[in-house]
């Protein structure tokens, strides 16, 4: 049982590791679409500035250009930290099912000691009370 109970506390902690990786995975993915989101105002802000003339429209192609190349990178970006995100989440998933036999596994071991034993005592009893019958009765 000390065994199961040491498994046990061992598949807790790589729970909670793998927890605590999908968090930072997840984190990173915000910051990431946050950057997106942050990139797409930007760049409604410089098309305004330019529509307005002046010097911002002779610089907005080239703002534009560097501007959808850092969104495609971004974008990479994005696609790699979703993906992070799916195999943490599986990971996690994994190790609170491998977490869940254990317990499982000792629910039903401590289960089988209990019955075990309450069918002891009761064979013991039904001994004793055999005895007390054969006694009374004069067989004994």
């Amino acid at each position: 049982m000390k065994a199961l109970s040491t498994l046990i506390r061992l598949h807790t902690h790589q729970l909670d590791d793998k927890r605590r990786a999908l968090a930072e995975a997840e984190r990173r993915l915000d910051n990431a679409r946050a950057q997106r989101a942050a990139l797409d105002e930007e760049m409604v802000a410089e098309k305004e500035t330019a529509a307005k003339g002046g010097e911002g429209a002779y610089t907005y192609g080239a703002y534009l250009q560097a501007a959808k190349r850092r969104r495609e990178a971004i974008d990479a970006g994005i696609a790699v930290l979703e993906k992070a995100a799916g195999e943490a989440r599986d990971a996690v998933a994994e190790a609170f099912a491998e977490l869940k036999k254990y317990e499982i596994t000792k629910v039903n071991r401590e289960r089988r000691e209990m019955e075990e034993a309450n069918r002891r005592e009761q064979e013991l009893l039904d001994e004793m009370g055999l005895a007390m019958h054969r006694r009374n009765n004069g067989e004994g």
